[in-house]
């Protein structure tokens, strides 16, 4: 039931301390209350209809089902740059504003995807394994090729990209990025080629990708895009695991098309230990955590908390993604 503090109830089963959180709502006198997926059954009667802020940490599906049950709710803040773990259509049909963090690990995410070419680059999965088997070969990975002579292709050229071709710009590899959503002056600005969704896959010896989960990107890296890369090109995944056709890129592997591939999203997260993906030394996988950070994370609880207080108190929110509501609101 509601008492005389306002509440914030964080949908969260990836992190088990919230103490920087804890700490700010308390600040402001908010009470928390942290829910599991296994436990929302329970919780949520006793509070889905007083929470006057929800919480969604990006593992945690915040459905329409659990959005229209919300009747206290001012706001829905996402503890993730993406977004696509929440129903936003239905948030915004429910009069609940939905915000996002979309600039708290830039730095982080734009290393993870150099170190995942880099890595791919320079065999180093293939040369510890190796290793490991007590071999010592430095020849048996071959063909490397001197890395400043690749094409890097970016698909999507937001934060994250911009920065990843700013780091890259000191290899001296060439710099093509394809996004109708950038004005050209970006694409000046950081030394970038933009050309078309085309040419890029017929240009790209590595291909990174740096788009949303939309309706629009859901597996736009397929087969038939995949075979448009030219031979033995490697594909590195930073944003969602359903921008890839997983099927297809496995497939693409095996035929010896794509050379291999650093993913640090699936479309299934955790995989099965059965998934293909693990079970190929063409693919390395990180547990997506290219956000990680000291920094980050707790820049990511603040912004995220900070968002939930300043929805509920009416205060102007920097990144919304249904501000159409505001006018409605007289906010």
């Amino acid at each position: 039931m509601k008492n005389e503090k306002r509440l914030v109830w964080i949908l969260d089963d990836e992190w088990t301390d919230h103490s920087v959180e804890k700490a700010l709502y308390e600040q402001n006198g908010f009470e928390v209350k942290v829910t599991r997926s296994e436990a929302l059954e329970a919780d949520f009667p006793h509070y889905a209809p007083y929470a006057d802020a929800v919480v969604a940490q990006v593992g945690f599906q915040c459905t329409a089902e659990i959005i229209d049950q919300l009747d206290s709710c001012r706001i829905i803040s996402a503890s993730a740059v993406g977004f696509n773990h929440i129903d936003v259509e239905a948030a915004t049909r429910k009069g609940i504003l939905v915000s996002h963090v979309p600039e708290y690990c830039s730095e982080e995410v734009s290393d993870h995807a150099i170190t995942h070419i880099l890595t791919l680059a320079r065999r180093f999965p293939a040369y510890n394994e190796q290793v490991k088997r007590g071999e010592w070969d430095p020849m048996d990975t071959l063909p490397i090729t001197r890395f400043c002579k690749n094409t890097v292709g970016l698909l999507g050229f937001g934060r994250i990209a911009q920065k990843v071709a700013q780091k890259l710009k000191g290899f001296g590899v060439r710099l093509i990025a394809h996004d109708p959503g950038v004005a050209k002056e970006v694409f000046d600005e950081y030394g970038v080629e933009a050309v078309s969704f085309h040419d890029l896959l017929k240009q790209s010896s590595f291909l990174t990708l740096h788009v949303p989960l939309k309706s629009d990107t859901k597996n736009i890296i397929g087969y038939d895009e995949l075979k448009m890369l030219p031979r033995g090109a490697f594909i590195v995944n930073t944003s969602r695991g359903g921008v890839i056709n997983e099927e297809d890129l496995y497939r693409a592997i095996q035929e010896g098309h794509i050379a291999g591939a650093g993913l640090d999203v699936l479309l299934h997260e955790p995989p099965r230990l059965d998934d293909p993906l693990l079970n190929t030394d063409k693919v390395y996988i990180t547990p997506h955590s290219a956000y990680i950070s000291e920094e980050a994370i707790v820049e990511l609880k603040t912004k995220t908390s900070q968002n939930a207080i300043d929805g509920v108190e009416g205060k102007p929110i920097e990144h919304l993604l249904n501000p159409q509501l505001l006018k409605e609101m007289k906010i």
